[in-house]
């Protein structure tokens, strides 16, 4: 009885390693490519790393939305939405007028100091690569919702 149970899981277990999923896999090439395709990569300070499209795509975003400001999209893209949508670290959170009253009576020119600099936990150029246009794009778009 014991031999006749072996050999009928023998026989079940060579069934399923020859015919079960390879039968129903997809080998094409590029199934397979897919499937050995990475999920995610690193991408470096300094790297271009498709940055420049998923701004592009941002942008589109805002003006399909009527918002059309660089300024917004740069916000999400260069990580100042972090901080400033959570109040991390002591950031004024974007649209707190409260928090931004003290900050918007010194005037852009030194918004734009604080952020070329770094102020308290922020570090200089907010952590970012972005040119001196684009930061004050971003210090007017958070001044604008500020107001």
């Amino acid at each position: 009885m014991n031999n006749k149970w072996s050999v009928r899981g023998l026989f079940v277990l060579g069934v399923a390693m020859t015919g079960g999923p390879g039968l129903l896999a997809d080998t094409s090439d590029e199934a397979i490519a897919e499937r050995l395709a990475p999920v995610g990569s690193v991408c470096l300070q300094g790297q271009d790393c498709g940055t420049a499209a998923a701004e592009a795509q941002a942008g589109a975003n805002d003006q399909s939305s009527g918002g059309g400001s660089d300024g917004a999209a740069l916000y999400a893209s260069t990580g100042c939405a972090a901080c400033h949508d959570s109040g991390a670290a002591g950031a004024p959170k974007l649209g707190d007028t409260q928090a931004w009253s003290a900050r918007l009576a010194q005037g852009n020119e030194a918004l734009y100091q604080s952020v070329f600099n770094g102020k308290g936990a922020m570090p200089a150029r907010g952590g970012s690569s972005a040119s001196d246009d684009e930061i004050e794009a971003v210090v007017d778009y958070m001044v604008a919702e500020a107001e």
